[in-house]
């Protein structure tokens, strides 16, 4: 499947100005090259709709996940307990480091899996627990 797709640069860390197209192989071969970054953000489509949008912010070991299902619904992916909901982290979120609690935090794994499979057809709303902003 085409997707559609935005990313921070794995080496200077500025967000692209412009979406690239590609396979999912293509962007997930740039995901692979943020991971090892250890940090960065990404948007992801599917090339024949602007919306779901999927996005990922991530440092070191942990993720947090956007769900656009339209300009103005955006929903949070619920952690998977790997930090306490008493704990925040700070990803970077477009040009800026958000912080979230622990709550809203996976595992960097899970987080891939979950991009892997909505490139791959998944609908977004199997991926995990949404919770609408």
């Amino acid at each position: 499947m085409d997707v559609a797709w935005t990313a921070t640069d794995p080496e200077s860390g500025d967000r692209a100005s412009t979406e690239s197209r590609s396979d999912a192989e293509g962007f997930m071969s740039r995901l692979h090259h943020l991971l090892r970054a250890g940090e960065g953000y990404t948007e992801v489509r599917r090339v024949k709709a602007d919306f779901p949008l999927l996005t990922l912010s991530f440092r070191g070991h942990y993720a947090v996940m956007h769900l656009f299902e339209s300009a103005d619904d955006c929903r949070l992916l619920r952690g998977d307990a790997g930090l306490p909901a008493t704990r925040t982290i700070e990803v970077p979120v477009l040009s800026d480091d958000c912080t979230f609690s622990g709550d809203f935090v996976s595992s960097v794994t899970r987080a891939t899996a979950a991009i892997a499979a909505f490139i791959d057809g998944a609908p977004a709303e199997r991926l995990g627990d949404w919770v609408r902003l």
